[in-house]
């Protein structure tokens, strides 16, 4: 039998790995390490069993396996094979599957029975089936057929989503189909299907998404566009389908799970219930994300997304604890659950956002700058994760790549409500667009102490003290109220937590922050929230 993963197809009788564009080249050893692995896909191999398998009676360097998994990773996807650290290696793909060795890989399979090209797994699998040209014009097909590969390719870089090859999809195209008949022969529990019609300057594309098992649809929408520059409309309406679909399939993956008892969820539910509660910014919120990121990881301690949301999690308890013992603390565990999930998984977005974020607290600027990097590369259309960034980089004084993420970021989410307005009025402050900045604050939170202070200095720069000593002073209270010191909040304690939670890079940038707090509001020795 052969075990087919993925888009991979090993052949054991013939010591051969077929891949997308057919014969991979491997080496014996690396051949046996990668059997070895697909062997045993739900646990750690530990490095002195593969030593065993692979070197029998033989003393071998560690530092000749390390050679033979990373010639693996550079021909396999990225995150098949995940280190774990102090412990080995572990197969994290698509799950794998044993075919007849005479049969080849068809999507076209009997009914009952997944698509072995197709992803498996405890992610949400989609199909994005071939748009329809309904331009009445068959020489328009090409822009169909690439707005379907160029979605296809977005949604693949999503890590929270298993997405069915383009190979396998593309069969159904001019096919009528049955959701349920087609999604069963996919592996797919969500399809796309959409449209376009392209008539002279314009272009009309009509997308929906079903979920398979009750063939209902979760959303569908209409995106009508000039063609001025073709490459430039189809680039922006990818984009937004991309983000759209994927927020659509997790929101409505999310409902479903909440539906469950608690004591029937798997690892992954827990973190479906965890990431709903992390948009909460409240105490209470957070410790209920806490506890069902604890329970996802005690149910898969090698589920990296778990380990890195745990750390977006320590993150937000300092955050929200002003003045306490243990912000220290936090912010070292931080760092730890998010090392540890890039351990688990370098190719999770997530994991190098949280280990960016962990860094930016410690001032090790230079590291935090290149796990954002990283998770831009790595998923480059998660708008939550894209206007985050953005105001990274405008901390890290990168003002050009912070205007360009931030307008990326609201074309990946033209409504992502207050903490995008918030994020687009600091990056307008550092560049010291004061008008532009104001504009963005009025529709900022209004709660926030952080967002607050930095309204308070952008209305004096504007020359407007009355209204900056206003928004100084709610600051100010909104603070004392969160305050968790052993004594009073003092003035040059609330300097101490916002240089703390704003990590500008450069003094200068600072300095003119600081210059806008009113001075009649920021006397020495006043008390507040006493």
């Amino acid at each position: 039998m052969d075990i087919q993963f993925g888009n991979y197809r090993l052949k054991r009788a013939e010591r051969l790995l077929l891949g997308p564009e057919g014969p991979v080249e491997l080496s014996a050893r690396s051949f046996d390490i990668l059997v070895t692995l697909l062997a045993k896909p739900e646990r750690v191999v530990s490095k002195s069993e593969l030593f065993d398998v692979v070197w029998p009676n033989l003393v071998v360097e560690e530092n000749t396996l390390q050679v033979h998994i990373s010639a693996l990773r550079k021909v396999l996807a990225p995150g098949m094979i995940a280190t774990v650290h102090g412990r080995g290696y572990k197969y994290s793909g698509p799950r794998p599957l044993e075919v007849d060795a005479d049969k080849p890989g068809d999507p076209s399979l009997p009914r009952g029975r997944a698509d072995p090209m197709a992803p498996t797994g405890h992610k949400p699998v989609i199909a994005v089936l071939p748009f329809v040209n309904v331009s009445g014009d068959a020489e328009q097909e090409y822009f169909s057929d690439g707005i379907t590969e160029d979605i296809i390719v977005a949604l693949s870089r999503y890590r929270p989503l298993n997405v069915v090859s383009r190979h396998s999809s593309s069969c159904f195209k001019g096919v009528a189909v049955d959701v349920r008949e087609v999604a069963e022969k996919l592996g797919a529990q969500y399809l796309v299907e959409g449209s376009v019609r392209k008539v002279g300057g314009g272009v009309r594309i009509t997308a929906q998404l079903l979920e398979a098992a009750t063939a209902s649809h979760v959303w569908a929408d209409r995106y009508d566009r000039m063609l001025d520059d073709v490459l430039a409309v189809q680039d922006e309406l990818v984009r937004r389908l991309a983000s759209t679909i994927v927020g659509h399939v997790e929101m409505h993956t999310d409902s479903r799970a909440r539906t469950k008892a608690t004591e029937s969820l798997d690892a992954y539910d827990c973190w479906l219930r965890a990431n709903h509660g992390s948009v909460l910014w409240t105490p209470e919120g957070n410790l209920a994300c806490q506890r069902f990121l604890e329970q996802a990881i005690k149910r898969d301690p090698l589920f990296a997304r778990a380990h890195a949301s745990l750390a977006f999690c320590h993150i937000r308890t300092a955050t929200m604890n002003p003045g306490s013992e243990q912000i220290a603390a936090l912010h070292r565990a931080a760092v730890l659950s998010a090392e540890h999930a890039v351990r688990l998984d370098a190719f999770e977005a997530r994991a190098r956002n949280a280990l960016g974020w962990s860094q930016m607290y410690f001032r090790e600027f230079e590291r935090a700058r290149s796990e954002f990097m990283q998770a831009a590369a790595l998923n480059p259309n998660d708008g939550s994760a894209c206007i985050d960034r953005a105001l990274a980089l405008a901390f890290l004084g990168e003002q050009d790549a912070a205007d360009e993420t931030a307008e990326i970021a609201a074309v990946l989410n033209p409504l992502g409500g207050e903490w995008y307005w918030s994020v687009r009025a600091m990056v307008h402050f550092v560049a010291r667009r004061h008008d532009a900045a104001e504009a963005c604050f009025m529709l900022a939170s209004r709660d926030s102490p952080d967002v607050s202070a930095w309204h308070a200095s952008n209305l004096t720069h504007l020359g407007r003290h009355r209204q900056a000593e206003d928004r100084m002073r709610h600051s100010l209270e909104r603070l004392g109220l969160q305050w968790r010191g052993t004594s009073p909040m003092q003035p040059q304690d609330f300097l101490g937590w916002f240089r703390h939670v704003n990590m500008l890079r450069r003094d200068e940038d600072w300095d003119h922050l600081v210059a806008g707090f009113p001075k009649d509001v920021l006397l020495p020795g006043d008390r507040v929230g006493a």
